[in-house]
């Protein structure tokens, strides 16, 4: 199988990490900056390429877009242009997910969005939690907190979190509403408030604080902010047989389920111990997928719903109502660029 792994900045390094030495691959590195591409090959033994036409004669099968967000979209025209499996990482816009099913029932490609959470131990957990132990959902909340300026300090202007339509709590919110909706159902309707609260030295606003109504009638919080320096990954849940708090950092559920032994707490994995194996995992499923030997988890559609859901809660900044989430509306190029009433 012949992969062209597009990008080799942090998410491109790590994809090749978790690929290279995987029996039946051989990859290709697409990436401009000279540095980058003599890193890779001197890290991982990899063919370098400096642009898409010499990519192309290396004949891929599949493509790994590990480009910024908004680079994501002509590489995956290309993929569905030449009929190519490919994965992509999060969006902050997703492609139209219509011309993604339709070339893709056509072709029988894998189209294969990133949903990295899925692979975390916690998460899996939380989800069965939720599922079978808290009974009918009623709300949840939760909260991350990014130390922007955390992200690759040795980059310059050029790093896409640099810039306002890429910040790091943009670009969060719908990575972290993948694994929400994963646990808790995805939202039918979004509003939201968007702001610039730190003194961080970076253009743009810092703070997204989403109010959710989720399918199945329940209510979801999530406020990504990026001027505070301690890393949270926290949140809550109440359904009609108790209540949940859970940290994703720490791995620790406590359950407040009324009936049984009173309170419990139970640490399911620490992050850092299963941080990377995670990554590991989701290029396990893709290969997987692409072989035809399981379903790729994260539909295209379910990805274009969750960035829909960022849009909906961006524009009811400006139009001061609860925004229904429709997959045809993609977040604008920046979160003041909505019509007002």
């Amino acid at each position: 199988m012949r992969v062209l792994q597009i990008g080799a900045g942090s998410m491109g390094t790590r994809r090749l990490r978790d690929l290279h030495q995987r029996p039946g691959l051989t990859l290709t590195v697409l990436d401009q900056r000279p540095d980058r591409r003599a890193r890779a090959a001197e890290r991982f033994g990899v063919a370098t390429v400096a642009t898409l036409d010499e990519a192309w004669g290396t004949t891929p099968d599949v493509l790994i877009i590990s480009t910024p967000p908004n680079e994501h979209d002509r590489y995956i025209a290309a993929a569905l242009k030449r009929d190519l499996h490919f994965f992509c990482e999060a969006d902050i816009w997703s492609y139209d997910h219509r011309r993604v099913e339709e070339a893709t029932a056509r072709s029988g490609r894998v189209a294969a969005p990133s949903c990295t959470l899925y692979f975390n131990p916690f998460v899996r957990e939380l989800r069965r939690v939720v599922a079978e132990e808290l009974g009918t959902l009623h709300a949840f909340g939760y909260v991350l907190s990014v130390d922007a300026p955390s992200w690759h300090p040795g980059e310059g202007a050029e790093y896409y979190a640099r810039h306002r339509a890429t910040a790091p709590a943009r670009e969060m919110v719908p990575f972290e509403l993948i694994a929400l909706g994963h646990v808790f159902g995805h939202a039918t309707a979004a509003s939201g408030r968007v702001v610039r609260r730190g003194g961080l030295d970076l253009e743009g606003e810092d703070t997204w604080s989403l109010q959710l109504a989720l399918e199945g009638g329940a209510t979801g919080q999530l406020t990504v902010v990026m001027a505070v320096p301690a890393p949270v990954r926290q949140g809550w849940a109440v359904g009609d047989r108790g209540a949940i708090r859970f940290d994703l950092l720490t791995g620790v559920l406590e359950r407040m389920l009324p009936g049984g032994a009173g309170p419990t707490v139970e640490t399911v994995c620490d992050w850092t111990e299963v941080y990377e194996s995670m990554y590991d995992a989701e290029m396990t499923a893709f290969l997987a997928a692409v072989r035809g030997e399981a379903p790729w988890p994260y539909p295209y559609r379910t990805a274009a719903r969750v960035c829909a859901t960022l849009a909906a809660a961006e524009l009811s900044m400006r139009s001061g109502r609860t925004e229904p989430v429709e997959l045809h509306r993609q977040p604008a190029p920046l979160p003041v660029d909505y019509p007002r009433g």
